[in-house]
Order: C-alpha cells, then sequence, then structure tokens
C-alpha cells in the first residue's frame, strides 16, 4: 500500500461517522417502517386511483399476502439484520447496520420497482406488489421495534 493510500484510510477512519449498537437498530428500524409505509401508502394510493373500478378487495389481498410474506421472508432477514448489529461492537460506522451485500440488494430492490413502474404489466398488479413488499417491510419491522425498546430496558 502506497502511503498516501494509508493517509487517506486513516483520515477516513478519524472521521467517519460513528454510532452505537443502540442506534444502529434504531436505524434499522425506522427504515423498515418508513419505507414499507411509504411503499404502502403509494400503492394504495394508486391502486385505487386507477381508471375504472377496481375492486377494494385486491387492496386486502396484497396486504394479506404482504403479512405472508413477511412472515415468511422479511422475518427471517430483520433477525439476520439484528444479529448482525448485536454482534458487533460499539461505535461502528454508521451506515454499518447493513452490510455491504445488504445495500446492494436494496439498490436492486429500487432498480426493479422503477422498472415494475414503467412495465406494462396491469397497473393493478404493480400497485398490488408495493402494497404486499410495504406491508412485508413494515409488519416485520415489529422485530426491529421489540429488540431497540429492549436495548433501552437494559440500559
Amino acid at each position: 500500500m502506497s502511503y498516501r493510500y494509508e493517509r487517506i484510510l486513516c483520515w477516513l477512519e478519524v472521521r467517519k461517522p460513528v454510532a452505537s449498537v443502540r442506534v444502529h437498530v434504531l436505524l434499522a428500524t425506522l427504515m423498515w417502517t418508513i419505507v414499507g409505509l411509504f411503499l404502502f401508502v403509494r400503492g394504495a394510493n394508486n391502486m385505487m386511483s386507477l381508471p375504472g373500478t377496481v375492486n377494494p378487495g385486491w387492496l386486502i389481498v396484497a396486504a394479506l399476502i404482504g403479512v405472508l410474506k413477511g412472515r415468511l421472508i422479511f422475518d427471517k432477514t430483520a433477525e439476520r439484520v439484528i444479529s448482525r448489529i448485536l454482534s458487533r461492537e460499539e461505535d461502528r460506522c454508521l451506515g454499518g447496520f447493513l452490510s455491504l451485500k445488504s445495500w446492494g440488494m436494496i439498490l436492486f430492490m429500487v432498480f426493479l420497482g422503477m422498472s415494475l413502474r414503467v412495465s406494462h404489466l396491469p397497473g393493478v398488479l404493480v400497485w398490488g406488489v408495493y402494497v404486499a413488499v410495504g406491508t412485508g417491510l413494515f409488519f416485520s419491522s415489529r422485530l426491529f421495534w421489540k429488540e431497540w425498546i429492549s436495548q433501552g430496558r437494559s440500559t
């Protein structure tokens, strides 16, 4: 490694924003909760404002699928993220509550969401996916809230 590169790494290490484990749990909690609510509200609003008559039953079906997805998929992911955060030492980088792989997956999911919106799929299906994913994320955020609250009791 060159001397200049080492100096840059040292400078970054000293100046990176750090946070406690509890703050990392809170950041993950807020991310899952806010993104889940945003996707649900956006999907529900757009689904109900589609031209023609959209049966509100589709909204309920999408939300139920979201809860199922939350139970079967997002809960496991949330548990992995919580375990990762708890296994790390205090005062780690602020964005380190997720791994680089997870941040990459988030970017990929954003790209998929944008692709879905411009696709030629029926609107009720597109916005139903938004409702389902939003419901699932919001539902699974309960695990983060539970961990964050329990951390507050232990301090």
